[in-house]
């Protein structure tokens, strides 16, 4: 291609300044090579000359010319430079299709390589999504598990919804954020605790906190919520990535209000003695009693599903 190219260049530098004037023939030829190669030719006119009359053989012999020694030389420099062209031209498509092959070959081979990159990314993709899930599921059955141990807690349902006396105003000033295995439940149909396995944990202790500092020791309320929030506790101990800030750090507990409440109650019983053992003695007899349930905790009977039943006894 290259040697076709000078060919041209050459033929077509002499048919421009003619057979007598070598020197311009040498410049126009080396200042053609140098604007397409970009390097410079040292080209004499001696050697430019020396260079067409090879040319000039290798053209007689391909395509059979003779020339006699009177016939006009020039009009077989222009039909040397235009056979020399038009198989510049042709030699260039083929060329371009070459190119045009190769590219396409290369576009395929990236092609299948971007696909196969895709298939495994997606393999990838799928596998984590998969590993994910699984995990999710994992999470959530333990979950589920948790709060089937709490509510087969004979008084679970005090905490199932809110209660009557947590809808008052009193209710709602001291305790910042309400929590119940209602709502609960729902944040975990709606995966809220997939990757937030110690927000699980902290909603539990945060309802149970709550029945604590809001109801006074005597009510069910409150000893229901010790015992169901040691079952928290030990199940935390399992985990050993729970911190024991999602134990302290609860929105009940931060209420100034309730820590009022609750320095009135440490010190409302001077003696520490045998009367204030008696008296817890007396406080947890009553709590165990059904008839004082059903007696002092409104709650408990709305939620109690024999409450029924014992009115219509009552009545006959």
């Amino acid at each position: 291609m290259e040697k076709l190219e000078n060919d041209l260049l050459l033929a077509c530098s002499v048919r421009r300044h003619g057979l007598e004037n070598w020197e311009m023939v040498a410049a126009e030829f080396s200042s053609a090579i140098f604007n397409r190669r970009r390097y410079i030719l040292d080209m004499s006119a001696t050697k430019c000359k020396s260079m067409y009359e090879n040319l000039k053989g290798r053209f007689k012999s391909i395509y059979q010319i003779e020339i006699e020694a009177d016939d006009d030389e020039s009009a077989f420099v222009k039909l040397m430079a235009d056979k020399l062209q038009k198989a510049f031209i042709v030699a260039l498509k083929e060329d371009v299709k070459r190119q045009e092959a190769s590219i396409k070959k290369l576009s395929l081979v990236c092609y299948k390589l971007e696909a196969e990159e895709r298939i495994k990314l997606n393999e990838e993709e799928g596998d984590i999504s998969k590993k994910k899930l699984l995990e999710n599921i994992n999470i959530n059955d333990h979950f589920m598990i948790i709060l089937d141990v709490l509510r087969s807690h004979k008084h679970c349902c005090l905490f199932e919804s809110r209660l009557h006396s947590q809808g008052k105003q009193h209710y709602t000033q001291q305790i910042r954020q309400h929590m119940d295995l209602q709502i609960i439940q729902n944040k975990l149909e709606q995966d809220v605790y997939s990757n937030m396995e110690m927000e699980f944990f902290r909603d539990l202790l945060l309802m149970f906190n709550n029945a604590i500092v809001y109801y006074p020791e005597e009510t069910l309320q409150h000893s229901t919520a010790l015992e169901l929030k040691a079952i928290v506790v030990k199940e935390m101990g399992k985990k050993t990535l729970v911190p024991c800030e999602v134990v302290c750090g609860l929105a009940a507990a931060g209420n100034t209000m309730i820590k009022e409440k609750l320095a009135r109650r440490k010190y409302k019983t001077p003696n520490k003695g045998q009367d204030q053992g008696e008296s817890s003695v007396r406080r947890s007899e009553r709590v165990r009693s059904k008839e004082w349930e059903l007696k002092n905790d409104p709650d408990y009977v709305y939620y109690d599903t024999r409450a029924e039943r014992r009115r219509r006894n009552k009545k006959k």
